[in-house]
């Protein structure tokens, strides 16, 4: 059966941090009691109906560790259902992110880690689309004790539309930057005397401006960078930053030369 190498996952899961990739999930790939709970998740799909799939890549690229990275299940399932919203590029953005946060050198107990993911990866069967018949655990059957069935979509999804922030993916980055820098921050603060919760800040944004970050017109996004350079400020960390000289995020235009040269 085709796919990723044990060599490939094993770099790969030192590069993770034992992490799901996605901004401001906790969630560990594999619990320290041998629980699985994340998953190797294709870029561009391993399967012609697969999401973002690239029928230029080869098949060393498709399961090559630049078209890897490492989600837990629930994250894993949104990108997927989600592909219009959550595109290669972004993909690949948010696994730059947590290798520089937490990647290191590889050790010998990845080799473990990569191969029950692979087993795990192995079990798992996806029908796209079937219009025939599907046999589950039966003599001289394809068997898997995971098995995935989508058929076609019954739900609308929505693209933002042109001339919104959400609509170019520049300024679109640079907002999910921003929020994920107020999440990392913000949630460490004393005070706090209820459960952190990551989305809220995005709700605060629409009670703000009206609407959903990504609906608003591309001419609020100065306004809407203000006031989350604002919250950032505010944060116990980032006043500490600024006592001791240093920024607590950086501008768009550094943002742009640095993520998106």
């Amino acid at each position: 059966m085709p796919g990723p190498s044990e060599k490939t996952i094993k770099r790969l899961f030192a590069m993770s941090g034992n992490l799901c990739a996605f901004p401001g999930c906790q969630l560990p790939i594999v619990e320290s009691a041998g629980t699985i709970t994340g998953e190797i998740c294709h870029i561009h799909a391993a399967s012609r109906r697969g999401a973002r799939f690239d029928a230029s890549q080869t098949d060393a690229e498709r399961h090559g560790y630049d078209n890897l990275l490492l989600l837990c299940r629930r994250h894993h399932k949104i990108v997927d259902d989600q592909y219009d919203v959550y595109s290669a590029d972004a993909l690949r953005h948010i696994k730059m992110i947590r290798a520089e946060q937490l990647g290191r050198t590889e050790e010998p107990a990845d080799g473990f880690f990569a191969k029950i993911l692979l087993a795990d990866l192995h079990r798992q069967i996806e029908a796209n689309n079937n219009s025939g018949n599907l046999a589950i655990l039966s003599p001289g059957a394809i068997q898997a004790q995971t098995v995935n069935v989508r058929m076609a979509r019954h739900s609308v999804k929505f693209r933002p539309p042109a001339g919104t922030i959400g609509a170019d993916q520049d300024t679109a980055r640079y907002i999910e930057y921003l929020i994920r820098r107020y999440n990392e921050y913000a949630r460490t603060e004393p005070s706090r005397a209820t459960k952190f919760s990551y989305g809220a800040i995005s709700k605060n944004i629409t009670d703000q401006f009206g609407s959903s970050w990504r609906l608003l017109p591309a001419a609020t996004f100065a306004a809407v960078c203000r006031y989350l350079h604002q919250r950032i400020l505010r944060t116990r960390i980032a006043k500490q930053n600024a006592a001791n000289g240093h920024l607590s995020f950086i501008n768009f235009d550094q943002y742009r030369q640095k993520y998106m040269p």
